[in-house]
């Protein structure tokens, strides 16, 4: 699979990532919201919020859609986690005694999901344009609608 330049081996394609779900309650989840930089490299400001779109997208349609806890996902713009979680169960985090426990504890994927989410959004109408991991594709705006998210 190639990709901006960038080639994969099926046997790559096939390695998995874990999400730990409880990332999604701190702002330095998902390794300070850089977790997938090294997939997508690059030192300009565009590749950098590349990765962060590709996680936030990663997160909330395969990992928050996983959860079996009532939650509400937002996207947050900041240098660090930027895809986190404000409410579970209908309690804002911060009105709660202790951390929640998010079940199930991780997701796994397969890098082929990631990349192929990032050729999705690479592919949708003006991607490069105005480029910020705080838009949503349809797909996370659909799962956003049906789960009640919003």
């Amino acid at each position: 699979m190639e990709f901006k330049g960038m080639s994969w081996t099926p046997k790559q394609l096939e390695e998995v990532l874990k999400f730990d779900t409880d990332h999604l309650l701190s702002k330095w989840g998902f390794q300070d919201g850089e977790m997938l930089n090294e997939y997508f490299p690059g030192e300009d400001e565009e590749q950098y919020q590349f990765s962060r779109w590709v996680l936030c997208e990663v997160v909330e349609y395969y990992v928050c859609s996983q959860i079996e806890n009532e939650i509400k996902p937002y996207r947050v713009a900041t240098s660090h986690n930027p895809i986190r979680v404000y409410e579970v169960e209908g309690v804002h985090v911060s009105d709660l005694a202790e951390p929640p426990n998010l079940q199930p504890l991780e997701v796994s994927l397969r890098l082929v999901e990631i990349f192929e989410t990032a050729r999705y959004l690479s592919e949708l109408p003006n991607s490069g344009v105005d480029m910020s991991y705080l838009r949503r594709s349809p797909r996370c705006e659909k799962l956003f609608k049906e789960r009640g998210w919003e």
